[in-house]
């Protein structure tokens, strides 16, 4: 191994192919770490190859990526080219694959873009790479930022070599040719994108497209076979990229993408749209502040509206209950004044005849007047001359003054009311007076009540659910807007402005984004032309 290859002083070993071996080395009069490869001695005796090492060595001298191993001097030592690059450190992208299994897509987007570029770039230079493939693709340590390593040479095997090459390297780079390379036609740059193509379809399936177990079989794939497609090996591929693929992947070079410049521009625009989709999702799973607001609103009027209810139809049915009590009441105790003369002289057929009467016109359930003994002298049902017997299961309701009160619940689940009032003479009972009246009215009214209440409330839920989902829609509006504006400004459109003017907090907030972006626009070296929303 050598001590020193010209001014660089040899540090160890990196690595060595077919082709060349590369060390590790310092440069003191720079006081740089660097790599230099030095073409292996049997490859010096072949004039032809040596030259070509020469001459692609110094096509890509003068390419300056920063996606492109960069090189720093081009020498002899002892009769042996070398070329001096940049030490890269990192590992190269096969072995990234294989250690690496769960690479996001946006990765091997943003990966392949920086691909695209760095071709574009050496293509506009008049620079063909003709062997991209993983192996020569070395990916940072920290980051998806690459390098692309070996620009421009080409792997020129002797007659020697071939059965060699053919043998132990069929699965490697032969696997990335494109089909005009299959050919031995020339290769131009989209022959470097169909070996992109190949590296994006691994690098989404995690399997090669051409996958030929010998030279022939592996050379009539690429020229003849379609790849299965990587939708149905990623089966939630997006269609773009999906798409994309596909056109890398043409036969024909005239139908694939012409330039490294047209491939980068649709993977932009294909991981623009998995990014906002992306964003479009994250947004759905946020509740608008329109949404937030209406809700609240109903809950606050629904919880008032419920307390209000309950408290007034608590009190209307107390007062309902002591409306009808009372006058009830009143009624009975002047039943019972009017019976008392009659019962006092036993004219039973006077007290008959006012049951009856009293019953004409009225909505009572009955009336039953009994005498001092309990045998009942006048009713509406026709009981007279039988003893009184009280209605079963009747709770007490209350009493007024002198008239007693109990609930019941006839056989036809509608409740009445029992108002029992004393019948006397010079303040001695000489009978009782019983008044039936119905509660069935009584709490069909207090349903009604519930059911408006409820109408009520719902009615003013809504209206107020309503106006603060419109309230906060006006207010969501400017939020958007500025919301714009700073997605501008993080795409790099300094000159972006709100050009809406409001006399209130979000104006005085537009008024703030402007003055920032004002002082943006001062302290960056491209600016846009100002837009205004």
């Amino acid at each position: 191994m050598y001590e020193e290859i010209g001014r660089y002083k040899v540090v160890g070993e990196l690595g060595r192919g077919s082709m060349a071996v590369v060390f590790k080395a310092y440069d003191p009069s720079i006081d740089r770490t660097l790599a230099i490869k030095v073409l292996r001695q049997e490859r010096c005796e072949d004039a032809e190859y040596r030259m070509r090492f020469l001459r692609e060595a110094k096509a890509a001298g003068f390419l300056s990526h920063p996606n492109i191993v960069t090189i720093y001097d081009i020498g002899e030592v002892d009769n042996r080219p070398y070329i001096a690059m940049e030490l890269l450190e990192g590992d190269p992208l096969d072995e990234n694959m294989r250690s690496t299994s769960n690479r996001s897509l946006e990765e091997t987007l943003t990966i392949t873009i920086q691909l695209a570029k760095a071709l574009d770039y050496a293509h506009e230079k008049g620079v063909i790479h003709r062997d991209i493939k993983p192996s020569n693709i070395i990916r940072a340590k920290n980051g998806s930022h690459i390098t692309i390593t070996d620009f421009g040479i080409a792997h020129v095997e002797d007659p020697d070599v071939t059965r060699h090459t053919q043998m132990g390297e069929v699965l490697g780079t032969p696997q990335y040719m494109s089909p005009e390379q299959a050919l031995g036609k020339n290769a131009d740059a989209r022959s470097d994108l169909f070996s992109v193509g190949v590296m994006l379809y691994q690098l989404l399936s995690g399997k090669k497209p051409f996958l030929g177990g010998t030279i022939a079989s592996l050379l009539l794939e690429i020229t003849t076979v379609e790849p299965v497609p990587i939708d149905k090996l990623v089966p939630d591929l997006p269609r773009s990229i999906k798409l994309i693929v596909e056109r890398l992947l043409k036969k024909q070079p005239e139908k694939r993408f012409q330039s490294g410049k047209e491939l980068a521009s649709a993977l932009i625009d294909a991981l623009g749209e998995i990014r906002e989709k992306s964003q479009k999702g994250d947004k759905k799973r946020i509740v608008p502040i329109r949404v937030k607001w209406a809700l609240i609103m109903a809950a606050i009027v629904s919880v008032t509206m419920i307390l209000g209810a309950t408290w007034l139809y608590n009190r209307q049915n107390k007062l309902m209950s002591r409306q009808v009590t009372e006058y009830s009441s009143s009624l009975v105790r002047f039943m019972a004044t009017e019976s008392a003369e009659p019962m006092l002289r036993e004219d039973w057929i006077a007290i008959e005849t006012f049951a009856q009467d009293a019953m004409v016109g009225q909505e009572f359930s009955y009336i039953t007047v009994v005498d001092s003994h309990g045998i009942v002298r006048g009713s509406s049902n026709g009981k007279n001359g039988q003893s009184y017997a009280h209605i079963a299961g009747g709770e007490t309701f209350g009493k007024v003054t002198d008239v007693s009160i109990t609930r019941y619940q006839d056989g036809k689940s509608a409740a009445l009311l029992d108002f029992d009032a004393p019948i006397k003479f010079k303040n001695k009972e000489i009978g009782r007076m019983h008044l039936g009246m119905p509660w069935g009215p009584l709490e069909a009214l207090a349903q009604q009540t519930v059911i408006t209440l409820m109408l009520l409330m719902l009615i003013t839920v809504l209206a107020a659910a309503i106006v603060a989902y419109v309230l906060a829609s006006a207010a969501s509006t400017p939020i958007r807007l500025l919301q714009k504006a700073l997605g501008e400004v993080g795409k790099g459109n300094a000159g972006y402005r709100i050009a809406e003017v409001r006399k209130d907090e979000f104006g005085q907030l537009f008024e703030s984004f402007n003055e920032m972006a004002d002082s943006l626009q001062e302290t960056s070296e491209d600016t846009t032309p100002p837009a205004s929303s």
